[in-house]
């Protein structure tokens, strides 16, 4: 099946090379920052612990807002095997096709290969 895109030239050959050149350059440079970033962020929520800063400020043009994090559940167990015997159920509709099929907004997703 044949990518589309929303420009109204394809890209080929070295144009393409380039984008793609750029792109993972980009990704590269996006994780060696987010390496760097994540030391620095665990600094500034210990300047929130200790009352040095508010959850909510502004600094140079940037806003900064401290978010606690997703709040996730531990189940008991009777509750872990109804779960268990819906995802199966569930599976079983889509094999049987009772189950409908939609698609969400179609994305990219690049990830720097291990080195």
């Amino acid at each position: 099946m044949p990518a589309s895109t929303t420009s109204s030239a394809p890209l080929a050959g070295a144009a393409l090379d380039a984008l793609l050149d750029r792109i993972t350059v980009l990704k590269l440079q996006q994780k060696s920052i987010e390496t760097e970033l994540s030391p620095l962020l665990e600094q500034l929520s210990g300047a929130l612990e200790t009352g040095e800063l508010d959850a909510v400020f502004s600094h140079n043009g940037c806003s900064f807002s401290w978010s606690a994090g997703r709040t996730s559940y531990a189940y008991p167990e009777p509750l872990v095997q109804q779960e268990q015997a819906l995802k199966e159920a569930q599976r079983l509709a889509v094999a049987t096709g009772a189950a409908s099929e939609k698609h969400g907004k179609a994305f990219w997703t690049i990830k720097a290969a291990r080195g």
